[in-house]
């Protein structure tokens, strides 16, 4: 992608984006903050931040200052241009392999940032007020009922008023 198409060179707040991804601003919150797609300030990141901003990025990088956020979308983005790489030189084992990393990768992150819940989901069932349950009880009160004594154990134990 040229500098012309990218929608961060064109923006015109390029300096202010620039400088939040220099200052560890991830792709995620920089394109929430000025309205860009994650992709679109990644592949900026990528291919159009200066040598100087770079070397800003590094220094950070090397000083550990990055959370463990920031270095597994950097993984992400590396593995997104390996990916891009491979389709364009026609390399399907290696596309393959790049796809199975950022599907590794993007579950990851969906784990952190709480998008993918693998928690069990529990289900509540109110059989009290399942029609089912109301209609067998009706019956069962009923055939009791030549039974007072019956009837009125069942219906304690049952937790209904005699009927």
């Amino acid at each position: 992608m040229s500098e012309g198409r990218c929608k961060v060179c064109t923006h015109a707040q390029r300096g202010l984006i620039d400088q939040d991804i220099a200052g560890g601003m991830n792709n995620s919150q920089t394109a929430e903050k000025w309205g860009l797609s994650r992709d679109s300030v990644r592949r900026h990141r990528i291919a159009h931040l200066s040598p100087a901003l770079k070397g800003v990025l590094t220094r950070r990088e090397s000083a550990g200052a990055v959370r463990a956020l920031d270095r597994l979308e950097d993984l992400h983005v590396k593995a997104s241009a390996i990916l891009d790489a491979a389709m364009e030189d026609g390399k399907p084992s290696l596309s393959l392999a790049a796809i199975r990393e950022l599907k590794g990768l993007t579950e990851l992150l969906a784990r952190i940032t709480g998008e993918l819940d693998e928690r069990p989901q529990v289900q509540v069932l109110n059989v009290v007020s399942d029609p089912a349950w109301v209609e067998a009880r009706t019956r069962l009160l009923a055939a009791l009922r030549p039974y007072p004594e019956a009837a009125q154990a069942a219906a304690l134990a049952l937790g209904v008023a005699d009927e």
